[in-house]
Protein backbone atom coordinates (compact mmCIF):
# COMPACT_ATOMS: atom_id res chain seq x y z
CA UNK A 1 0.00 0.00 0.00
CA UNK A 2 2.73 2.73 0.59
CA UNK A 3 4.24 1.70 -2.27
CA UNK A 4 1.24 2.30 -4.35
CA UNK A 5 0.52 6.02 -2.47
CA UNK A 6 4.25 6.89 -2.92
CA UNK A 7 5.79 5.37 -6.40
CA UNK A 8 8.47 7.53 -6.60
CA UNK A 9 9.91 7.78 -3.20
CA UNK A 10 13.96 7.61 -2.89
CA UNK A 11 14.03 9.29 -6.83
CA UNK A 12 14.50 12.50 -8.47
CA UNK A 13 11.46 14.67 -8.71
CA UNK A 14 10.40 15.81 -11.67
CA UNK A 15 9.14 19.00 -10.93
CA UNK A 16 8.78 22.06 -13.30
CA UNK A 17 12.73 22.87 -13.31
CA UNK A 18 13.26 19.41 -14.90
CA UNK A 19 10.54 19.97 -17.65
CA UNK A 20 12.43 23.34 -18.61
CA UNK A 21 15.98 22.11 -18.14
CA UNK A 22 14.68 19.04 -20.47
CA UNK A 23 12.80 20.91 -23.17
CA UNK A 24 15.96 22.78 -23.57
CA UNK A 25 18.31 19.22 -23.77
CA UNK A 26 15.65 18.69 -27.08
CA UNK A 27 16.29 21.99 -28.51
CA UNK A 28 20.05 21.21 -28.68
CA UNK A 29 21.58 21.29 -31.94
CA UNK A 30 25.51 21.74 -31.40
CA UNK A 31 27.54 24.97 -30.90
CA UNK A 32 27.90 27.06 -34.00
CA UNK A 33 31.30 26.27 -36.13
CA UNK A 34 34.14 28.18 -34.81
CA UNK A 35 32.31 27.76 -31.44
CA UNK A 36 34.20 25.91 -28.14
CA UNK A 37 32.70 24.67 -25.46
CA UNK A 38 35.15 27.67 -23.07
CA UNK A 39 32.77 30.46 -25.13
CA UNK A 40 29.46 29.01 -24.04
CA UNK A 41 30.80 28.87 -20.37
CA UNK A 42 32.41 32.53 -20.65
CA UNK A 43 28.93 33.56 -21.94
CA UNK A 44 27.32 32.10 -18.71
CA UNK A 45 29.89 34.12 -16.55
CA UNK A 46 29.48 37.15 -18.60
CA UNK A 47 25.25 37.19 -17.72
CA UNK A 48 25.60 35.49 -14.18
CA UNK A 49 25.43 39.04 -12.34
CA UNK A 50 22.51 40.08 -14.60
CA UNK A 51 20.58 37.04 -14.29
CA UNK A 52 21.01 36.02 -10.82
CA UNK A 53 22.99 32.90 -10.79
CA UNK A 54 24.89 33.27 -7.58
CA UNK A 55 28.41 32.54 -7.71
CA UNK A 56 28.59 29.05 -5.93
CA UNK A 57 26.74 27.79 -8.95
CA UNK A 58 29.06 29.24 -11.41
CA UNK A 59 31.59 27.91 -9.79
CA UNK A 60 30.27 24.25 -9.90
CA UNK A 61 29.59 24.97 -13.53
CA UNK A 62 32.82 25.88 -14.37
CA UNK A 63 33.93 22.81 -12.37
CA UNK A 64 32.19 20.78 -14.40
CA UNK A 65 33.19 21.91 -17.81
CA UNK A 66 36.72 20.59 -16.89
CA UNK A 67 35.00 16.99 -17.62
CA UNK A 68 33.67 17.82 -21.03
CA UNK A 69 34.97 17.87 -24.36
CA UNK A 70 34.87 19.75 -27.94
CA UNK A 71 33.37 16.90 -29.29
CA UNK A 72 30.51 16.45 -27.16
CA UNK A 73 29.01 19.46 -28.35
CA UNK A 74 28.78 19.20 -31.62
CA UNK A 75 25.73 18.21 -33.98
CA UNK A 76 23.72 15.11 -33.11
CA UNK A 77 25.76 14.53 -29.78
CA UNK A 78 24.97 15.78 -25.89
CA UNK A 79 27.24 17.03 -23.57
CA UNK A 80 27.37 14.28 -20.60
CA UNK A 81 29.67 14.72 -17.39
CA UNK A 82 29.18 11.87 -14.71
CA UNK A 83 31.72 13.33 -11.74
CA UNK A 84 30.80 11.88 -8.64
CA UNK A 85 29.03 13.91 -6.07
CA UNK A 86 31.80 13.04 -3.41
CA UNK A 87 34.40 14.22 -5.86
CA UNK A 88 32.75 17.30 -6.83
CA UNK A 89 32.85 17.99 -2.91
CA UNK A 90 36.33 17.27 -2.45
CA UNK A 91 36.93 19.71 -5.65
CA UNK A 92 34.92 22.27 -4.46
CA UNK A 93 35.73 22.32 -0.34
CA UNK A 94 31.73 22.07 0.39
CA UNK A 95 29.67 18.44 1.46
CA UNK A 96 27.86 16.32 -0.71
CA UNK A 97 24.51 17.58 0.59
CA UNK A 98 26.09 21.01 -0.62
CA UNK A 99 26.93 19.67 -4.07
CA UNK A 100 23.57 18.13 -4.39
CA UNK A 101 21.46 21.37 -3.20
CA UNK A 102 23.58 23.37 -5.73
CA UNK A 103 23.04 21.00 -8.53
CA UNK A 104 19.23 21.53 -7.84
CA UNK A 105 19.63 25.04 -8.11
CA UNK A 106 21.92 25.00 -11.46
CA UNK A 107 18.76 23.04 -13.03
CA UNK A 108 16.07 25.71 -11.64
CA UNK A 109 18.48 28.21 -13.13
CA UNK A 110 17.78 26.04 -16.56
CA UNK A 111 21.68 25.53 -16.66
CA UNK A 112 22.03 21.74 -16.54
CA UNK A 113 19.73 18.36 -16.54
CA UNK A 114 20.16 15.20 -15.47
CA UNK A 115 20.31 12.03 -17.23
CA UNK A 116 20.11 8.99 -14.77
CA UNK A 117 20.84 5.35 -15.56
CA UNK A 118 19.16 2.33 -14.69
CA UNK A 119 20.68 2.20 -11.18
CA UNK A 120 20.69 5.68 -10.35
CA UNK A 121 24.43 5.60 -10.69
CA UNK A 122 26.76 8.33 -12.50
CA UNK A 123 28.77 7.19 -15.50
CA UNK A 124 29.65 6.79 -19.19
CA UNK A 125 32.33 5.59 -21.86
CA UNK A 126 34.01 6.82 -24.55
CA UNK A 127 34.87 5.61 -27.47
CA UNK A 128 38.73 5.79 -29.46
CA UNK A 129 38.14 8.96 -30.82
CA UNK A 130 37.16 10.73 -27.87
CA UNK A 131 33.81 11.03 -28.60
CA UNK A 132 30.43 9.71 -25.86
CA UNK A 133 29.26 6.23 -26.80
CA UNK A 134 27.31 6.20 -23.34
CA UNK A 135 26.83 8.38 -20.91
CA UNK A 136 24.52 8.98 -17.61
CA UNK A 137 24.98 11.99 -15.45
CA UNK A 138 25.15 15.75 -15.48
CA UNK A 139 23.90 17.34 -19.35
CA UNK A 140 25.25 20.81 -19.73
CA UNK A 141 23.28 21.07 -22.77
CA UNK A 142 21.10 24.05 -21.81
CA UNK A 143 23.72 26.14 -21.97
CA UNK A 144 24.77 25.49 -25.10
CA UNK A 145 20.77 25.85 -26.11
CA UNK A 146 20.98 29.02 -24.55
CA UNK A 147 23.76 30.66 -25.42
CA UNK A 148 22.64 33.08 -27.67
CA UNK A 149 20.76 34.49 -24.77
CA UNK A 150 23.78 34.73 -22.47
CA UNK A 151 25.33 36.86 -24.95
CA UNK A 152 22.50 39.22 -25.25
CA UNK A 153 22.15 39.67 -21.65
CA UNK A 154 25.76 40.13 -20.83
CA UNK A 155 25.66 43.15 -23.41
CA UNK A 156 22.69 45.04 -22.50
CA UNK A 157 24.17 44.35 -18.66
CA UNK A 158 27.12 45.95 -19.96
CA UNK A 159 25.66 49.05 -21.31
CA UNK A 160 22.99 49.20 -18.22
CA UNK A 161 26.44 49.49 -16.01
CA UNK A 162 27.82 52.21 -18.23
CA UNK A 163 24.99 53.86 -17.54
CA UNK A 164 24.90 53.41 -14.19
CA UNK A 165 28.53 54.30 -13.56
CA UNK A 166 27.60 57.84 -15.48
CA UNK A 167 24.74 58.42 -13.03
CA UNK A 168 26.58 57.41 -10.17
CA UNK A 169 29.55 59.79 -10.82
CA UNK A 170 26.87 62.79 -11.37
CA UNK A 171 25.51 62.22 -7.94
CA UNK A 172 29.27 61.89 -5.90
CA UNK A 173 29.73 65.03 -7.89
CA UNK A 174 26.50 67.05 -6.63
CA UNK A 175 27.54 65.34 -3.22
CA UNK A 176 31.17 66.73 -3.31
CA UNK A 177 29.26 70.26 -4.17
CA UNK A 178 26.97 70.08 -1.63
CA UNK A 179 29.69 69.80 0.54
CA UNK A 180 31.91 72.19 -0.12
CA UNK A 181 29.05 74.40 -0.26
CA UNK A 182 27.58 73.64 3.07
CA UNK A 183 31.36 73.93 4.96
CA UNK A 184 31.66 77.78 3.64
CA UNK A 185 27.94 78.33 4.45
CA UNK A 186 28.89 76.92 8.35
CA UNK A 187 32.15 78.85 8.09
CA UNK A 188 30.25 81.91 7.10
CA UNK A 189 27.86 81.50 9.89
CA UNK A 190 25.03 81.34 7.14
CA UNK A 191 22.85 79.16 9.27
CA UNK A 192 19.46 80.34 7.46
CA UNK A 193 20.69 78.36 4.73
CA UNK A 194 19.94 75.10 6.33
CA UNK A 195 22.54 73.84 4.38
CA UNK A 196 23.07 70.99 6.96
CA UNK A 197 19.76 69.65 5.61
CA UNK A 198 20.85 69.36 2.08
CA UNK A 199 23.98 68.38 3.34
CA UNK A 200 21.87 65.42 5.32
CA UNK A 201 19.91 64.68 1.99
CA UNK A 202 22.83 64.33 0.03
CA UNK A 203 24.98 61.92 1.73
CA UNK A 204 21.52 59.78 2.55
CA UNK A 205 21.03 59.74 -1.74
CA UNK A 206 24.14 58.29 -1.81
CA UNK A 207 24.61 56.03 0.17
CA UNK A 208 21.22 54.61 0.10
CA UNK A 209 21.93 54.78 -4.12
CA UNK A 210 24.82 52.39 -3.22
CA UNK A 211 23.25 49.24 -4.98
CA UNK A 212 20.14 50.39 -6.97
CA UNK A 213 20.25 49.38 -10.37
CA UNK A 214 16.59 50.92 -11.01
CA UNK A 215 18.14 53.65 -14.02
CA UNK A 216 14.80 55.80 -13.51
CA UNK A 217 14.89 55.52 -9.96
CA UNK A 218 19.27 56.66 -9.95
CA UNK A 219 18.39 59.27 -12.40
CA UNK A 220 15.47 60.98 -10.67
CA UNK A 221 17.47 60.90 -6.91
CA UNK A 222 20.21 62.47 -9.49
CA UNK A 223 18.76 65.41 -10.58
CA UNK A 224 16.98 66.11 -7.44
CA UNK A 225 20.39 66.09 -5.84
CA UNK A 226 21.78 68.17 -8.43
CA UNK A 227 18.90 70.98 -8.12
CA UNK A 228 19.61 70.99 -4.35
CA UNK A 229 23.56 71.82 -4.98
CA UNK A 230 22.40 74.70 -7.54
CA UNK A 231 19.92 76.23 -5.17
CA UNK A 232 22.12 75.95 -2.25
CA UNK A 233 25.20 77.45 -4.98
CA UNK A 234 22.85 80.54 -5.70
CA UNK A 235 21.87 81.40 -2.22
CA UNK A 236 25.59 81.19 -1.22
CA UNK A 237 26.74 83.00 -4.11
CA UNK A 238 24.03 85.64 -2.55
CA UNK A 239 25.23 85.86 0.90
CA UNK A 240 28.90 86.32 -0.12
CA UNK A 241 28.73 88.44 -3.11
CA UNK A 242 28.94 91.73 -1.15
CA UNK A 243 29.82 94.84 -3.17
CA UNK A 244 33.00 96.89 -2.72
CA UNK A 245 32.26 100.08 -0.77
CA UNK A 246 35.97 101.14 -0.46
CA UNK A 247 39.31 100.71 -2.35
CA UNK A 248 40.64 98.56 0.63
CA UNK A 249 37.45 96.31 1.17
CA UNK A 250 38.89 93.64 -1.49
CA UNK A 251 42.53 93.44 0.40
CA UNK A 252 42.52 90.19 1.31
CA UNK A 253 44.60 90.65 4.54
CA UNK A 254 43.30 91.14 7.99
CA UNK A 255 43.79 94.38 8.46
CA UNK A 256 44.38 97.80 6.25
CA UNK A 257 46.31 100.38 7.36
CA UNK A 258 48.89 103.33 5.93
CA UNK A 259 51.63 101.15 6.30
CA UNK A 260 50.13 98.60 3.53
CA UNK A 261 52.39 98.51 0.49
CA UNK A 262 50.62 98.37 -2.87
CA UNK A 263 51.91 97.01 -5.95
CA UNK A 264 53.04 100.00 -8.18
CA UNK A 265 54.97 100.27 -11.67
CA UNK A 266 58.78 101.21 -10.93
CA UNK A 267 62.31 100.50 -11.97
CA UNK A 268 63.03 100.61 -8.19
CA UNK A 269 63.80 97.47 -7.02
CA UNK A 270 62.88 96.96 -3.45
CA UNK A 271 64.31 94.64 -0.61
CA UNK A 272 63.70 91.48 -0.38
CA UNK A 273 62.25 91.42 2.91
CA UNK A 274 60.09 94.38 2.41
CA UNK A 275 56.71 92.48 1.57
CA UNK A 276 55.63 89.09 2.73
CA UNK A 277 52.29 87.09 0.89
CA UNK A 278 48.95 89.14 0.15
CA UNK A 279 49.81 92.02 2.55
CA UNK A 280 49.48 90.74 5.92
CA UNK A 281 52.80 91.41 7.69
CA UNK A 282 54.27 94.46 6.33
CA UNK A 283 58.48 94.45 7.69
CA UNK A 284 61.47 96.90 7.20
CA UNK A 285 65.06 95.84 7.12
CA UNK A 286 65.59 98.19 9.97
CA UNK A 287 62.45 96.92 12.36
CA UNK A 288 61.75 93.59 12.08
CA UNK A 289 58.93 93.38 14.26
CA UNK A 290 56.48 96.20 12.39
CA UNK A 291 52.88 95.34 12.61
CA UNK A 292 50.37 98.13 11.97
CA UNK A 293 49.47 99.79 14.93
CA UNK A 294 46.61 98.46 16.15
CA UNK A 295 44.95 98.27 19.88
CA UNK A 296 46.18 95.73 22.75
CA UNK A 297 43.60 93.44 23.04
CA UNK A 298 43.31 91.25 26.40
CA UNK A 299 44.60 88.28 24.37
CA UNK A 300 47.87 90.30 23.25
CA UNK A 301 48.20 91.15 27.29
CA UNK A 302 47.82 87.01 27.55
CA UNK A 303 50.43 86.46 24.86
CA UNK A 304 52.68 88.83 26.70
CA UNK A 305 52.45 87.45 30.20
CA UNK A 306 52.68 83.53 29.57
CA UNK A 307 55.69 84.15 26.68
CA UNK A 308 53.97 82.91 24.14
CA UNK A 309 55.84 84.97 21.11
CA UNK A 310 57.50 83.69 17.99
CA UNK A 311 60.08 81.20 19.50
CA UNK A 312 57.21 79.47 21.07
CA UNK A 313 55.45 78.90 18.20
CA UNK A 314 58.04 78.25 16.23
CA UNK A 315 58.70 74.83 19.61
CA UNK A 316 55.06 74.20 19.58
CA UNK A 317 54.57 73.75 16.13
CA UNK A 318 57.67 73.46 14.31
CA UNK A 319 56.32 71.82 10.93
CA UNK A 320 54.03 74.16 10.66
CA UNK A 321 56.46 77.08 11.05
CA UNK A 322 59.28 75.43 9.40
CA UNK A 323 60.15 78.52 7.50
CA UNK A 324 60.57 81.09 9.92
CA UNK A 325 64.12 80.35 11.00
CA UNK A 326 65.08 81.57 7.67
CA UNK A 327 63.40 85.04 7.76
CA UNK A 328 63.60 87.05 10.72
CA UNK A 329 61.50 85.42 13.10
CA UNK A 330 59.12 88.47 14.15
CA UNK A 331 55.35 88.31 14.53
CA UNK A 332 54.88 89.63 11.41
CA UNK A 333 56.27 86.41 9.38
CA UNK A 334 53.79 84.42 12.07
CA UNK A 335 50.93 86.40 10.86
CA UNK A 336 51.51 85.92 7.23
CA UNK A 337 52.48 82.24 7.83
CA UNK A 338 49.05 81.68 9.90
CA UNK A 339 46.75 83.15 6.85
CA UNK A 340 49.01 81.37 4.49
CA UNK A 341 48.05 78.03 6.25
CA UNK A 342 44.47 79.38 6.54
CA UNK A 343 44.03 79.41 2.89
CA UNK A 344 45.51 75.67 2.49
CA UNK A 345 43.03 74.60 5.75
CA UNK A 346 39.69 75.94 4.30
CA UNK A 347 39.45 78.44 7.05
CA UNK A 348 37.42 81.17 5.06
CA UNK A 349 39.21 84.62 4.84
CA UNK A 350 35.93 86.30 7.10
CA UNK A 351 36.67 84.14 9.72
CA UNK A 352 40.14 84.79 9.49
CA UNK A 353 39.85 88.77 9.23
CA UNK A 354 37.08 88.30 12.61
CA UNK A 355 39.60 86.55 14.76
CA UNK A 356 41.86 89.53 13.68
CA UNK A 357 39.58 91.64 15.10
CA UNK A 358 38.59 90.02 18.01
CA UNK A 359 41.62 88.89 19.19
CA UNK A 360 43.94 91.00 17.57
CA UNK A 361 46.57 89.90 14.95
CA UNK A 362 49.32 88.00 17.29
CA UNK A 363 46.36 86.15 18.82
CA UNK A 364 44.65 85.57 15.94
CA UNK A 365 47.71 83.57 14.30
CA UNK A 366 48.62 81.65 17.84
CA UNK A 367 45.19 80.90 17.49
CA UNK A 368 44.82 79.58 13.46
CA UNK A 369 48.42 77.89 14.14
CA UNK A 370 46.97 75.77 17.31
CA UNK A 371 43.60 74.77 15.52
CA UNK A 372 45.37 73.57 12.31
CA UNK A 373 47.51 71.39 14.62
CA UNK A 374 44.53 69.77 16.54
CA UNK A 375 42.84 69.63 12.86
CA UNK A 376 45.81 67.77 10.61
CA UNK A 377 45.57 65.26 14.25
CA UNK A 378 42.06 64.84 13.47
CA UNK A 379 41.33 66.29 16.71
CA UNK A 380 39.36 68.84 14.72
CA UNK A 381 36.88 67.71 12.14
CA UNK A 382 36.26 71.80 10.88
CA UNK A 383 39.05 74.08 11.75
CA UNK A 384 36.74 77.00 10.50
CA UNK A 385 34.31 76.42 12.81
CA UNK A 386 36.54 75.53 15.67
CA UNK A 387 38.49 79.11 15.23
CA UNK A 388 35.23 80.93 14.71
CA UNK A 389 34.27 79.49 18.30
CA UNK A 390 37.23 80.12 20.19
CA UNK A 391 37.22 83.75 18.76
Amino acid sequence: MAAAQSPGRGLRRFDEHAAKATKLVDEFCGLETGMAPSNALAALKRAAPYIGVPLRVVSVIDLLFAWTKPQDWLGGQIPVVWPSNDLLAQKLGVTVRQVQKLLNQAQAFGLVSFRDSPNGHRGGRRGADGSITWGYGIVLAPIGTRLQEFAARAAKGAAEDAALTVLRKRLAAARRNIRALAQTAFDADFHDLKAGDDLALALMATDQMRCVRDAGLLTACVEQIEERARRLAGAVSAKIAVPNTGNDEGNSSCWDGPEDTHSTTTTQLQSAKADTGSGLAKRSSENGDALPSQPQTAVDDDLEKHGVNPEFMMSIAPELCSGLPYRDGSWGEVVATAERLAGQSGISSHAFKEACRIMGQRGAAASVIATIQKYRRGEVQRPGAYLRGMS
